[in-house]
């Protein structure tokens, strides 16, 4: 155990708002925890983490192998050896609403160091155990949704894609593109936010002479505004357009 974990006021420093502890005569550095009491005592809930971060950095700066886990073991035991011993207190004293008060305060600041607490040490073995087990829960659900969205994912997996044949990938792509751009009673018949929806279509179900079909090979015939394509775009050449689309005649019933 170190002899000083809290810094000390001055000699003669009668600032009422420092984080400091002690008095500005003498007094016993012995009990430094129950001036660190009487200190946090003056907080609001509000200046729990300067004041706690005020006096771990002086430890740290005091000692060169301290630790904050150190630090946070010792605040920790001054603050639970102090709640226990207000819960001994005569509730029928003169001085229990200070007594209970004192006691609330320092639960509140018990509830600031847990959620700091970077090494379960405010917690018991029940409890460290209790949250494992939940975040095991929470992770085992969260695999099992991943399997069923990935089972789900691979019925719309093929090893039989679509092959195109030899020298007409760009046909194909010019057919898709056509396909956009239909309409029946005025309306686009099928409608994509995003252009790239299909080159991505193209890519994932189509071959080309029994190859894959790289993504940048055909996202450049797709740009993300069709009106204003950038100096990567590529049109289709007029020697690939071998089909066009028109409608078909109407039909007797």
């Amino acid at each position: 155990m170190r002899e000083q974990y809290f810094k000390h006021r001055a000699p003669l420093d009668f600032n009422k708002d420092t984080h400091d502890i002690g008095r500005p005569f003498f007094w016993n550095k012995k009990v430094e925890d129950n001036h660190f009491l009487n200190r946090l005592y003056r907080n609001d809930e509000q200046e729990f983490d300067t004041l706690y971060k005020y006096h771990l950095q002086f430890f740290l700066s005091k000692y060169d192998n301290a630790t904050e886990q150190e630090f946070f073991r010792y605040v920790w035991e001054v603050i639970q050896d102090a709640i226990a011993q207000l819960r001994h207190k005569d509730r029928y004293a003169s001085g229990h609403a200070r007594h209970f008060k004192d006691k609330f305060h320092l639960n509140r600041f018990t509830e600031y160091l847990q959620s700091i607490d970077e090494w379960n040490l405010g917690r018991t073995q029940a409890e460290i155990i209790a949250d494992k087990e939940g975040q095991i829960k929470i992770l085992k659900e969260e695999n099992q949704r991943l399997r069923d969205e990935r089972k789900e994912a691979e019925k719309w997996e093929t090893d039989f894609p679509i092959n195109i044949a030899s020298g007409h990938f760009l046909t194909v792509v010019d057919l898709f593109k056509k396909i956009a751009e239909l309409k029946v009673d005025d309306k686009e018949l099928v409608f994509s936010q995003m252009p790239i929806t299909w080159a991505k279509l193209i890519c994932r179900y189509f071959q080309e002479d029994g190859e894959p079909i790289k993504f940048d090979r055909v996202r450049r015939y797709y740009p993300r505004d069709p009106n204003k394509p950038s100096g990567r775009s590529s049109a289709i050449p007029f020697e690939n357009q071998h089909f066009n689309i028109i409608p078909a005649k109407s039909r007797a019933i």
